[in-house]
């Protein structure tokens, strides 16, 4: 009587997990149904809303009266924004009149302050094209947002409207939320670079070397003689291992003859990441003063550094190929060597 009623409990039990599992698969099919049909109703309503662009770029007098429903506005602005991205003169006018004439830029700020992190993104990314005081606003004030993806793109907004950023006042919330090695950041420094000349000088003493990287970044774009020369004193003395890289990086990219010294004397730097930049920066100036060093580094301990040595070689002359001919053989110095050959080649 017992095992019978065991049996019976493990069989109810394993009819109820069947039946439990059943119903999962219908609840997620039926969800996957609703998702499927939403998705189709979005795309036929993306659709007509883009007939209606095409319509009103066509014959701007034929805009519809009145404002679109919050889906149709959201939906409108995804396309229109997607299309200001890559047309100007009188299309983007006639675009943005769109936008002006439909969207509810009220509801769009109070979702920039109390939407989820990601929603509040997309909304920043998308009001690049209003001039709306108002608008700049609320992006400036999004400047402070808790997450990073917020700050920068409303950073980037503000940027693509023509509303300038001071870098000293930006910096300091970018770094608070540490957002300093983001590739974004790089990027967001060197188009503020033109109208921030004097923060990136002054970020050159600062005192978070990830700042000083942007900095020296940023000012190699176009870099001014002064530049140079800061560029210069950083690439020899920064207490910073990554400064001093990304100050010989600069250099080399720079094609500062003027400082070919500090590169040749950053190919003995005790840091492997420096002298690596060293070579690569040799190479590029083509100094006959760095043959000598770069050969020395083809034995270097680090082999990144090997290589990088090994490649600035190759593109110094034909004597330098034939001395790295010479070391081709069956040694780690030697197969590195044949690999750089045949990239260059040789």
């Amino acid at each position: 009587m017992e095992g019978a009623w065991l049996l019976r409990l493990i069989l109810q039990i394993s009819v109820g997990l069947a039946l439990a599992s059943i119903a999962a698969l219908l609840l997620l099919f039926v969800r996957r149904v609703i998702i499927m049909r939403f998705e189709a109703a979005n795309a036929r309503r993306r659709g007509e809303l883009q007939d209606m662009i095409y319509g009103a770029l066509e014959n701007p007098a034929a805009l519809t009266k009145g404002r679109l429903s919050a889906r149709d506005q959201r939906l409108l602005l995804a396309v229109v924004t997607e299309l200001l991205r890559g047309v100007d003169g009188e299309m983007r006018d006639q675009l943005k009149a769109i936008l002006a004439h439909h969207i509810d830029l009220g509801r769009l700020i109070a979702g920039l302050q109390h939407a989820l992190p990601a929603d509040r993104a997309k909304i920043a990314a998308r009001l690049f094209w209003s001039q709306a005081p108002e608008v700049h606003a609320a992006l400036r004030g999004a400047l402070d947002d808790s997450e990073p993806e917020v700050v920068l793109a409303a950073a980037n907004a503000l940027l693509a409207a023509g509303q300038g950023i001071d870098l000293l006042t930006l910096a300091p919330k970018l770094e608070a939320r540490r957002m300093l090695g983001n590739r974004a950041v790089r990027d967001l420094f060197r188009k503020l670079a033109p109208d921030n000349g004097a923060a990136l000088f002054t970020f050159l003493d600062h005192a978070n070397p990830a700042v000083v990287v942007l900095a020296i970044d940023a000012l190699a774009r176009a870099p001014s003689i002064p530049a140079l020369e800061r560029l210069r004193a950083a690439a020899n003395a920064h207490a910073s291992v990554d400064v001093r890289a990304a100050a010989v990086r600069s250099l080399g990219n720079a094609q500062d003859h003027a400082g070919a010294d500090v590169i040749t004397a950053a190919l003995g730097d005790p840091a492997w990441e420096v002298r690596a930049q060293a070579a690569i920066a040799a190479g590029r100036a083509g100094d006959a003063t760095a043959l000598a060093p770069l050969r020395a580094l083809v034995h270097d301990a680090n082999w990144w550094v090997r290589l990088r040595a090994a490649q600035a070689l190759a593109k110094l002359g034909p004597d330098d190929v034939a001395s790295l001919r010479a070391l081709s053989g069956e040694d780690d110095a030697g197969r590195l060597v044949d690999f750089v050959l045949a990239e260059r080649g040789a």
